[in-house]
């Protein structure tokens, strides 16, 4: 179904110097006798002070009042508000209807059933200039002989900012997560988003929890949980196309490796930027890599991109997974956006 809708203390006069020559030599032997004494006061006084003898230095207190002043970030707000749209269209999701070709002049919002979406092959959505699509569940239970069959989620083509948010991916036969092919420059926006298991191996089929395989020019990520049996976040955004990304900015985001799991975060060889704040990886407690929490062995990048994981950390997150299967999917309320988040143009 579719529907439309709008959218310097004082100055004192020394007194004149004596005259004579006898006198002067005094007073500039005076002169710097009282200077030297007020200088050794002066360094003695700052000492006591670092010291704690003379109460706290004037640097502790200025950086305690600089650090009160900031504001408190809100950790449960998200980082990027959706999209800015004109004039958008609704279009109802339900299992008679899960495939999209969209206008690429025009903005969407993709509302979610009630229910879970049982189909296979998931979601897709081809075109379209701005889309939203916030909260709801992908379940895949039906088995399939190729990829495109069991997968939980696409976009391909878009003009503006996708803006997904809030959706539980899930399903004993789920063998891919999100798949992107952004040929045409669009803007990528993840957040809240668990995808929980991504079923594959060496052998078969290649699981990933995020595959781009065609730009996008921009992907942010903020809050993504993912479960493999095979592999994480795997980003070839020059696969196919010729254009590097502007940036790659993942925050918080987890990914969980079974027994056989290979790596869970790779990225091709190309020199595109990519920003990683708290991200973690962990691979199942049986795996003989852990031993010394060396990231490299569950991360891969090119030389170009040498240096892309290296602030990734192995293990859970301290508040375990970053997005819980209770917090998302059906029924989800979106927790809001930080105030000064940005919000994509149209």
């Amino acid at each position: 179904m579719v529907q439309t809708g709008s959218t310097v203390s004082p100055v004192t006069t020394p007194p004149s110097a004596p005259r004579g020559r006898t006198p002067l030599v005094l007073a500039l032997v005076g002169s710097a006798l009282v200077g030297a004494a007020v200088a050794t006061a002066l360094i003695l006084g700052l000492g006591l002070g670092v010291a704690g003898g003379g109460g706290a230095p004037v640097a502790e207190d200025a950086q305690r009042a600089a650090e009160a002043a900031e504001p408190e970030i809100d950790t449960t707000k998200l980082a990027w508000a959706p999209p800015e749209l004109e004039d958008p269209t609704t279009i109802e999701v339900k299992e008679g209807n899960r495939e999209f070709h969209l206008d690429r002049d025009k903005d969407y919002v993709l509302e979610m059933p009630d229910e879970p979406l049982d189909v296979r092959g998931g979601l897709v959505v081809n075109g379209g200039r701005n889309v939203v699509v916030i909260g709801g569940e992908i379940r895949i239970t039906r088995s399939g002989d190729r990829a495109q069959e069991i997968r939980g989620l696409y976009f391909r083509g878009q003009e503006g900012t996708v803006h997904a948010e809030g959706l539980l991916i899930t399903g004993d036969e789920l063998g891919e997560g999100i798949n992107l092919d952004q040929r045409r420059g669009a803007m990528v926006q993840l957040q809240n988003i668990r995808v929980e298991t991504v079923h594959g191996e060496k052998e078969g089929q290649h699981a990933d929890v995020l595959q781009t395989w065609a730009g996008p020019a921009e992907l942010r990520v903020d809050k993504l949980t993912g479960y493999t049996t095979y592999q994480g976040l795997f980003l070839l955004p020059r696969q196919f196309t010729d254009e590097d990304p502007e940036r790659f900015d993942l925050r918080r985001v987890n990914i969980r490796g079974a027994d056989d799991a290979a790596y869970m975060l790779w990225r091709d060889g190309e020199d595109w930027p990519i920003d990683v704040q708290d991200v973690w990886v962990a691979p199942a407690e049986e795996d003989n890599r852990t031993e010394d929490d060396d990231v490299e062995a569950f991360v891969w990048s090119g030389r170009e991109g040498a240096g892309s994981w290296e602030d990734v950390q192995v293990g859970v997150p301290p508040g375990g997974d970053f997005v819980k299967a209770e917090d998302v999917g059906l029924g989800y309320e979106s927790p809001g956006y930080l105030e000064d988040a940005e919000q994509p143009e149209g």
